[in-house]
């Protein structure tokens, strides 16, 4: 191998150890809400499935409403319908999210530990790394995609378009030329 690593190989070793950070670091904290962000992050409070603030169009009637009920426009004689919400549904979700968690964390680790094992790679002008580092550059460029696709909010759009830009970024810079060279072996010569 040769000796004297490009300058383009150090530039994409390093971007790609940026790149798992940004994906990874992210990632991480924002499932244990360090963004503000992310299930579980806020206790469910009674608010949430009531306006307490409510205040009918002209005030309460004194005396109670008509009938013991409350006017609601169902045309029930002004008797509230015996209304009990589905939450299995949302404890279903919340199941789901839980076991969603601990695959994200598993899968947030293994990005980091595959960009430092192709980093490392990288620095020792190593084959495989260079086509470990394309391959995760290609994978954190594709998982880039649904976040422009459902836009939330500007962060969101400029989040996802620095990933693409440095996956885009790491998988040119591994195959110009010069990068090449230095993972083609050294021919001996008798």
């Amino acid at each position: 191998m040769n000796t004297q690593r490009p300058a383009v190989v150090t530039i994409a070793a390093s971007l790609l150890l940026i790149l798992s950070l940004f994906v990874a670091g992210l990632g991480i904290a924002n499932q244990y809400g360090l963004l503000g962000q992310g299930f579980g992050n806020q206790p469910f409070g009674a608010s949430q499935i009531r306006n307490r603030n409510f205040n009918p169009q002209g005030g309460f009637p004194q005396g109670g409403f008509p009938q013991g009920g409350f006017p609601n426009d169902q045309n029930n004689s002004g008797r509230t319908p015996n209304f009990t919400p589905n939450r299995q549904l949302g404890v279903g979700f919340a199941r789901i999210f839980r076991l969603i968690r601990p695959v994200t964390m598993v899968f947030n680790v293994l990005v980091l530990v595959l960009a430092t094992v192709a980093a490392i790679g990288l620095f020792k002008s190593k084959r495989w790394a260079a086509t470990l580092a394309i391959v995760l550059a290609s994978l954190l460029f594709i998982m880039a995609i649904p976040g422009l696709l459902r836009i939330s909010s500007a962060m969101v759009v400029i989040e996802n378009v620095v990933r693409m830009l440095l996956a885009v970024a790491i998988v040119v810079l591994l195959l110009l030329p010069s990068a090449r060279k230095s993972y083609l072996p050294v021919k001996e010569t008798l």
